[in-house]
């Protein structure tokens, strides 16, 4: 691994494209066979499904900064400089029981978050009292990245 970049992309769990899929093709049947199709179901239910198929969490982290984009929410990459952050905790959360679901989600305890299909949470307690968090796939990966660099942070906090 190069000590001086981690990378991860993440995406949403096909589980929850699966069920988008199946609950198109179900209400489809229901409605065709009424003789009651309505188009309003297939103008909902595309939109979804290519959203959760095509986004995209994206992770940047270099010895300067710590980099981030989740498309098609955000457009441009956002860095935090490693000065501007009080404190960085690796936790192992449940996606629908601490962020109620999937998506950038709002949380009194983990802030802004941007949370796919992985129950590791890297979190950033910025300096200016802003909270972050961002679902890592590979953790050991970001603690050998963490460890390689001499960047502090906080393992397996619940």
């Amino acid at each position: 691994m190069n000590s001086k970049s981690f990378h991860e992309t993440s995406r949403f769990p096909l589980f929850i494209v699966g069920i988008l899929i199946t609950l198109f093709i179900v209400i489809t049947l229901i409605r065709t066979k009424n003789g009651e199709f309505d188009m309003t179901i297939v103008y909902i239910t595309i939109p979804l499904i290519l959203l959760f198929t095509f986004s995209l969490l994206t992770l940047h982290l270099t010895t300067s900064y710590f980099e981030y984009s989740f498309f098609p929410f955000t457009f441009t990459s956002k860095k935090i400089e490693w000065n501007e952050i009080k404190e960085i905790q690796i936790v192992k959360t449940n996606p629908l029981l601490d962020f109620g679901g999937w998506g950038i989600r709002l949380s009194g305890k983990y802030g802004k978050s941007f949370i796919m299909g992985n129950n590791n949470i890297v979190f950033l307690q910025l300096k200016n009292g802003k909270k972050r968090s961002f679902s890592i796939k590979d953790k050991q990966k970001l603690i050998e990245f963490f460890n390689e660099n001499n960047i502090s942070y906080k393992k397996d906090v619940a």
